[in-house]
């Protein structure tokens, strides 16, 4: 009886210390690296994709037109606070100076002949700006009601893509930040009887760094 209680009391003993040394390894293993994206952020640049498409049609022929832009902004400034759930912007401002391509095309005709022009946007002033967002997943986000930088729109329409609901995803870099989102928009208008049709696609990558 006594030799099977120490049996017994010996097997009870190594599991023990192997359970202590399974806790030991696991305590040991490496930290996950911190993917939280709140706090206080400058605001470095922005790099731009955009891609506007024309289509109409008079006399039974379809025209097209598209307006192409990729281009970083310049003359960045402004700082950006990050909470649960809201993305903050004050002293924001930057500049544009970039080319944009215009292809003009008929019927049925898609071979590309793009027309150069110069396009730029210089900020008169900063500003602020305050949007909602959602984390879906890891490493997704989405803007439910647009992003906060005021970009520009080349084709001259006033609705930008920050004021678009739109996805993206985040990447963090140490203590850098990339948040890039993109946005289509279709919408239609109506001038002398011919009917207009737009689409605007937009991809922005906006690059922070941790306020130290």
């Amino acid at each position: 009886m006594r030799l099977g209680l120490r049996c017994i009391l010996k097997s009870h003993a190594f599991l023990f210390i192997l359970l202590s040394f399974s806790c030991n390894k696991e305590i040991d293993q490496p930290v996950q690296p911190d993917r939280e994206i709140t706090g206080e952020w400058i605001f470095m640049s922005n790099t731009v994709s955009t891609e506007t498409i024309t289509t109409y049609t008079v006399d039974s022929i379809v025209y097209k037109n598209k307006l192409t832009a990729d281009y970083i902004t310049y003359n960045n400034n402004g700082n950006v606070i990050i909470t649960e759930g809201n993305i903050t912007g004050t002293d924001l401002r930057f500049d544009v100076i970039t080319t944009a391509y215009f292809s003009f095309y008929l019927g049925e005709d898609n071979e590309e002949d793009s027309v150069e022009t110069p396009f730029t946007n210089y900020m008169d002033s900063a500003y602020q700006c305050q949007k909602l967002f959602q984390r879906i997943g890891e490493d997704s986000v989405y803007f439910p009601n647009g992003i906060i930088m005021q970009l520009p729109d080349i084709n001259g329409d006033e609705t930008t893509s920050m004021n678009l609901p739109q996805g993206g995803s985040i990447r963090r870099f140490d203590n850098s930040l990339l948040i890039a989102t993109t946005s289509l928009r279709d919408s239609s208008y109506e001038e002398d009887g011919t009917i207009y049709y737009i689409t605007k696609k937009e991809k922005v990558d906006m690059a922070f760094e941790r306020q130290r």
